[in-house]
């Protein structure tokens, strides 16, 4: 079972999804426990998951860089120390939309990168054999902010992006998702989409403090979504990152793992 992690906006450090993956498999191990599981029995079924991230913040950077340079070349004011950080943010969200607008039929930076992900994770070659050769084809895909919309737009098969259809995704988990602000955008705020047969479930995690997460039944009528509250920091910037580190996100994430199995 592959559990992949896609960001949101930001730098994407290797490992940035590491400390939550090792929540997840803490609450794991005490669900197992708490069943009558052994310690043996426990550690197989902890082996069978195997942690992969998908980076696509380097994709940007050239575009950052560039804007940065010409937008701060001067002395820094009191308001430069300010907005300097955000800016990249911005620059990545609206980079991305103008990937997804303006290319009816051609390619897409991003989501390109992603599939050349899922191949590299599922083994390009073994895609193509009607029995894996070295471990299932099963996968969790765990996505963040802008990431979730870069993961559903990949899952839901937007334009001729699509995930391999010997993939099977049990669970699709959605952290501070602001996917009906993007489908509502896009001319579609009552969405008749339906999960693909690939997709087994979609689980939507957001903090009611969270600026940035939106609920999910309210804008896709024919998919049957989980929706969690969890409580997370205050303010709604550090509510909306605090997932990563949150362990009631932790455990709900661990519980839709164990029965996916």
């Amino acid at each position: 079972m592959r559990i992949i992690f896609i960001h949101g906006i930001s730098t994407q450090p290797t490992n940035y999804s590491e400390r939550l993956y090792g929540r997840i498999l803490a609450a794991c191990r005490a669900r197992l426990k708490a069943a009558g599981r052994s310690d043996a029995a426990v550690d197989a079924t902890l082996r069978r998951l195997v942690h992969h991230e998908i980076f696509w913040a380097e994709l940007t950077t050239d575009l950052t860089n560039r804007y940065m340079d010409l937008s701060y070349e001067h002395p820094k004011f009191f308001w430069d120390v300010l907005t300097q950080p955000l800016d990249p943010l911005f620059i990545q969200i609206m980079a991305y939309i103008h990937d997804k607008g303006t290319k009816v039929d051609g390619d897409m930076n991003i989501l390109r990168h992603v599939e050349s992900e899922f191949r590299r994770i599922f083994h390009d070659n073994d895609l193509g054999q009607s029995e894996p050769a070295n471990s299932d084809r099963k996968a969790i895909v765990i996505a963040h902010s802008l990431g979730t919309v870069i993961a559903f737009d990949y899952l839901m098969g937007f334009r001729r992006y699509k995930v391999h259809h010997s993939i099977d995704v049990e669970r699709f988990i959605t952290m501070g998702s602001p996917i009906p602000l993007f489908t509502s955008a896009m001319g579609h705020p009552d969405s008749d989409l339906s999960l693909p047969p690939q997709v087994k479930k979609w689980i939507n995690i957001r903090s009611p403090r969270d600026g940035v997460a939106r609920p999910m039944k309210p804008f896709f009528r024919h998919i049957p979504i989980d929706e969690h509250l969890v409580h997370t920091k205050f303010s709604p910037l550090s509510s909306h990152n605090a997932y990563w580190t949150d362990s009631t996100t932790a455990d709900l994430i661990a519980a839709q793992i164990l029965s996916s199995f």
